[in-house]
């Protein structure tokens, strides 16, 4: 088992558990754990086993956002850094074929914000807040989050949010739909785990094509997204998983899905 410096990893089944393990910084991202982050991302990713990834945290927190006592390579700028660094992290998210649900233990803010909006599902602890404090230090949002921001809020809320450096708290999330539950914060990652497993049961095949379909639906016409979700269906209907799905159904029993 390769090991760590900023996060701990280990499977049970078929869900991998992630998580950020810089506690006395409240999981500040430097440029370690970025890269340790995109490397065991690729790792889940790689193994045919696992069928869902919970990204949590130890700590109070998911993320305080970056590690900004860190600074920059001598010849990185910090367009650089967010390309080359934080983009191939929160694009291997949003392309794996496995869902990916984060667990946020308390704050998430900044990059570290960006990065869990970025899965496909959130647990938050009812006690955790999102904040976009970027305008505090004479910055704007990076890592995806005005995008994201912008979709769940709308122009005004979202200009607001960023522009004042405020924050969301946990009910205001959820009611915006950037997070999916909410939990006590001791019971957040085992939520988190417990959906991952039941996720786990369903068919692949069909939860990696409608992924596929929802990742790109948002900047497509509907004609375009119904094309999309032919091919998609017939991705799913020349499947083994659908023909286990209805001989089940007649055989009454639950069915059995094997990725395949």
């Amino acid at each position: 088992m390769t090991s760590y410096n900023t996060l701990e990893y280990s499977i049970t089944g078929a869900v991998a558990e992630i998580r950020l393990n810089r506690p006395e910084s409240l999981n500040s991202v430097n440029r370690e754990m970025r890269s340790e982050l995109f490397a065991v991302l690729q790792r889940a990713n790689a193994d045919t086993a696992i069928r869902t990834v919970v990204l949590g945290a130890n700590g109070r927190g998911f993320s305080s956002g970056a590690d900004l006592s860190e600074g920059f390579l001598q010849d990185q700028t910090v367009e650089d850094q967010i390309l080359d660094e934080y983009g191939p992290i929160l694009s291997l998210i949003g392309e794996m074929d496995k869902t990916v649900i984060a667990a946020s233990p308390g704050i998430m803010a900044g990059v570290g914000a960006a990065i869990a909006m970025r899965c496909d599902l959130v647990v938050m602890a009812d006690s955790g807040s999102l904040i976009m404090a970027f305008s505090n230090v004479g910055l704007v949002p990076d890592g995806g989050a005005s995008w994201l921001l912008l979709r769940y809020l709308g122009y005004q809320r979202c200009y607001q949010l960023i522009a004042e450096g405020g924050r969301l708290d946990a009910d205001e999330c959820l009611a915006a739909g950037i997070v999916n539950k909410l939990a006590p914060a001791d019971q957040v990652m085992a939520t988190a785990l417990e959906w991952a497993q039941a996720l786990a049961l369903r068919a692949p095949v069909a939860l990696r094509e409608m992924k596929k379909i929802l990742r790109q639906a948002a900047d497509r016409s509907y004609d375009e997204v119904v094309k999309i979700e032919a091919r998609a269906q017939k991705a799913c209907v020349d499947s083994a998983d659908v023909k286990e799905a209805m001989q089940a159904f007649f055989e009454k029993r639950q069915p059995v899905f094997r990725g395949e």
